[in-house]
């Protein structure tokens, strides 16, 4: 089932959407995206984790670095001792 919503965008988002094949498409992801977020927000609140607006800067700057080559031979090696 299907319903058909009426919504206003700033300018960006207009362009945005105006060059994507499916719109409809484009905005249910993004907002099944949304949803994802806050629905792992809730469980980690369930399990005792008060998720920040810090927090998540501070696990998103820490996911951004690259791995290092020693860290990454490490992992591999695990892998292969558990192979």
């Amino acid at each position: 089932m299907t319903a058909k919503r009426s919504i206003s965008v700033p300018d960006d988002v207009a362009r945005w959407l105006d060059g994507q094949p499916n719109v409809s498409a484009a905005i249910t992801a993004a907002v099944r995206a949304q949803m994802a977020g806050i629905q792992l927000d809730e469980v980690l609140r369930r399990a005792g984790i008060e998720v920040t607006d810090a927090g998540k800067t501070r696990w998103r700057d820490r996911l951004a670095a690259p791995i290092s080559d020693e860290a990454l031979a490490e992992g591999q090696r695990m892998l292969d001792e558990a192979a």
